[in-house]
């Protein structure tokens, strides 16, 4: 049995499970600053203690909808950068056995799936989203010092 811990969250009401290893921390809503790109799902760009950030649209850039009013926004730790992503609600943390995790609705960046409690969860796979996000913009030529 392999317990791992993950954040689960809320894009628009179906739970999303993002593993606590790549999560920085996790802070309320702040205002973006604009950003003059056509990138699909960039939001704009939060500083948090001094750290420039752009923030992403999840919903947006994989073509599921506009995410309406996000409450949070969940620090992320790619291998090349750190990026904000809005999020509805943080539910909070989970233990899932992903030796035990469904694999048939796998793909993009879902890692597969895990039912509990009467509830399905979708388990992003780090490696997948970060190659996603990259497909769609250069975070890098976003930030003021890239």
């Amino acid at each position: 049995m392999s317990n791992e811990m993950w954040v689960v969250v809320q894009l628009d009401s179906e739970p999303l499970a993002f593993p606590a290893t790549m999560i920085k921390e996790v802070v309320p809503w702040q205002p973006l600053h604009p950003v003059p790109s056509e990138a699909i799902g960039v939001m704009g760009l939060v500083s948090l203690r001094g750290e420039t950030l752009a923030v992403i649209d999840l919903l947006e850039m994989t073509g599921y909808g506009v995410m309406e009013n996000p409450s949070f926004m969940l620090v992320l730790d790619f291998s090349e950068s750190r990026i904000g992503f809005a999020v509805t609600k943080v539910e909070g943390v989970q233990y899932f056995d992903v030796d035990n995790m469904d694999t048939n609705m796998a793909g993009g960046y879902i890692q597969g799936t895990f039912e509990k409690e009467d509830r399905l969860y979708q388990l992003i796979n780090p490696g997948a989203l970060e190659q996603l996000v990259s497909q769609h913009t250069d975070i890098g030529a976003l930030l003021p010092d890239g």
